[in-house]
């Protein structure tokens, strides 16, 4: 009895063991299918910002080359002689950028002036200023100080990130593949004009030749096709009707022929451009003319260009300011060192971490439209806690060193006034913008998660990356634009701050978002009103900054993409508010005495 009893205890276990070696297989399955998904969308963005690490070290190796040449390396020693030629250079490249993208833009193109010009600046002072000796002897300083190595982090953990998730990919080569199809210049538009002479009198119009067209394109790529002439022609994919492999298309004069590779449809051409031949049936020459819309074979791969431009954007901005403002840059650097410092800043942090990730997890019961309510929560709670820092570092370090008299301290070096406000409010936003980037980045992550965690608990199917690659990449710009709107309060706090307490700041800079947020509304209720009514809420409107205009809840409830247009018109407010606000800021701080 003992010994049947051992048996069938040793047989149990090997069952246990047995089934349990099932269910790990089963989960390591499930999960195998699923983080694939999950990691597509994050090894996109690590490989964008891993780009632009590359592109910007390839950069700013070749500017620190040309520092050796007589001249060049030595431009900026004079800093007015420095700026001057930044200036021109960035003028220049402006005026580039502006001819080749605002006469693409159909609708308030002049929108993207402003943006445009700024990018150039930066260029140009990233061009004079990386071919500086002095930037080339302190490139390891720059990238070791400030908020830059977290900065770094974040990217390097995106990095981290694509190099795991790579071995998981079914074929990662072809979204590298893709990237110089990326059009950056153009809208992907290439046109082609064939000339086919017209048919001889002593020929039947049924035996006239097939002659080729002798023109190259890439079908597969091709997302838009039009096909149009101004005489009645026959395209073949063969010069001789014996070796036809499908019937030709007619195209009649003056007829425009249409093709849509999203509609699976059958390409009017042959997908081997030396197969395409062309038979004019008319006596008068024909001009035959194809327009192809080229997109990427993976068009996600636009998000890793877009990625690599930001981060060498950001690198170039980060060290023209290091350079060309030293004493500004100095005092933004002990400014967002300091605040980085605080106490707030860690519980902020954490309370921003912690609720994105229970955001990811807390069922909003919306039949299936969870994911929206997820990214509207996630990035409010970012921008309400980046105002709640930029306000309150406004107060302790504005407010409190006016009150303390350490600004007098600081002024009492060689700088003014305005490069203490400048120092300060960069300095905050400097901080800022390190606590906006990493809750935004774990945002991100779980946003790109949010899909498969919902097709798992509803027990729907299947989710695919292109789904969690959308729902990240149309989140990005609205991160943009909420961020916008925390500099705007960051100004009015930083010029409050000259002469308000912490406290009253707090209580003005709340009022300001209330009102700022309902300015839209609130003059749109005021038409067909008396007078009085319009009057006042036309002041209102002049008074309180619009920020209604960063505020797109509507298109991120219903998943829309935010145009570019709109983003430039958010950034010129953004800008003419800023210099204001700054101009308010030094008349407030101009006549306040110090001692």
């Amino acid at each position: 009895m003992t010994s049947c009893l051992a048996e069938f205890t040793v047989g149990s276990t090997e069952m246990l063991s047995f089934v349990g070696l099932m269910d790990q297989g089963l989960l390591l399955g499930q999960a195998l299918k699923w983080l694939p998904t999950w990691l597509t969308p994050l090894w996109l963005i690590g490989v964008g910002l891993g780009i632009g690490a590359l592109v910007s070290a390839a950069v700013f190796g070749l500017l620190a080359l040309l520092s050796y040449v007589p001249g060049i390396g030595t431009l900026a020693d004079s800093p007015k002689r420095g700026i001057t030629a930044s200036l021109v250079m960035g003028g220049l490249i402006a005026i580039a950028l502006c001819a080749v993208y605002i006469p693409r833009s159909t609708q308030y193109g002049e929108a993207l002036f402003l943006p445009l010009f700024c990018i150039g600046v930066v260029l140009g002072f990233g061009v004079i200023y990386g071919a500086w000796h002095r930037t080339r002897v302190e490139w390891l300083q720059i990238l070791s100080e400030g908020i830059v190595p977290y900065l770094l982090s974040i990217a390097g953990a995106f990095v981290l990130i694509a190099a795991i998730a790579t071995p998981m990919l079914t074929d990662p080569m072809s979204f590298i593949e893709a990237v110089p199809q990326v059009n950056l210049v153009g809208d992907g538009t290439v046109r082609r004009v064939v000339e086919i002479d017209g048919n001889s009198v002593d020929t039947e119009v049924d035996l006239a030749p097939f002659v080729a067209a002798n023109i190259d394109y890439n079908l597969r790529s091709a997302a838009e096709l039009t096909i149009e002439s101004d005489r009645t022609i026959f395209i073949a994919d063969a010069a001789d009707a014996a070796n036809f492999l499908r019937p030709p298309t007619r195209v009649n004069a003056d007829e425009k022929i249409e093709f849509r590779s999203e509609n699976g449809e059958s390409p009017p051409v042959p997908g081997d451009p030396t197969l395409l031949h062309i038979q004019n049936r008319e006596l008068d020459k024909a001009t035959v003319a194809f327009t192809f819309k080229y997109v990427p074979l993976v068009p996600q791969a636009s998000s890793i260009v877009l990625l690599a431009i930001l981060f060498f954007l950001t690198t170039t901005a980060i060290m023209v300011f290091r350079q060309a403002a030293p004493r500004v840059w100095a005092l933004a650097l002990s400014t967002a060192k300091n605040e980085m410092a605080q106490p707030l800043y860690l519980l902020l942090l954490t309370i921003g971490l912690v609720g994105v990730l229970l955001f990811a997890i807390y069922p909003f019961n919306t039949l299936g439209d969870d994911i929206r309510l997820l990214k509207d929560s996630g990035v409010t709670l970012i921008m309400i806690l980046c105002m709640v820092q930029a306000v309150w570092s406004a107060g302790t370090s504005v407010s409190d060193e006016i009150e303390g008299r350490t600004a007098l301290t600081v002024l009492s070096k060689p700088v003014s006034r305005r490069s203490f406000i400048l120092g300060k409010y960069a300095g905050i936003m400097l901080s800022v913008l390190v606590l906006f980037l990493i809750i935004a980045s774990v945002l991100l992550v779980v946003i790109s998660y949010k899909p498969i965690y919902d097709a798992r608990e509803t027990s729907r199917g299947d989710t695919t990356w292109q789904e969690s690659h959308e729902e990240v990449m149309t989140t990005v710009p609205v991160l943009g634009l909420y961020f916008m709107e925390t500099m705007a309060i960051g100004a009015v706090a930083v010029a409050l701050a000259t002469r308000l307490p912490l406290l009253a700041n707090f209580i003005t800079c709340f009022v300001i978002y209330v009102i700022g947020n309902l300015t839209s509304p609130l003059v749109a209720s005021t038409e067909g009103n008396n007078e009085l009514v319009g009057f006042v809420g036309k002041l209102i409107a002049v008074v309180v900054p619009n920020l209604n205009i960063f505020n797109v809840q509507s298109a991120v409830d219903a998943g829309n993409q935010i145009p570019v247009l709109y983003l430039a018109g958010a950034f010129n407010y953004l800008v003419c508010f800023t210099v204001a606000v700054w101009m308010l800021a030094m008349l407030l701080f101009d006549d306040r005495d110090l001692a």
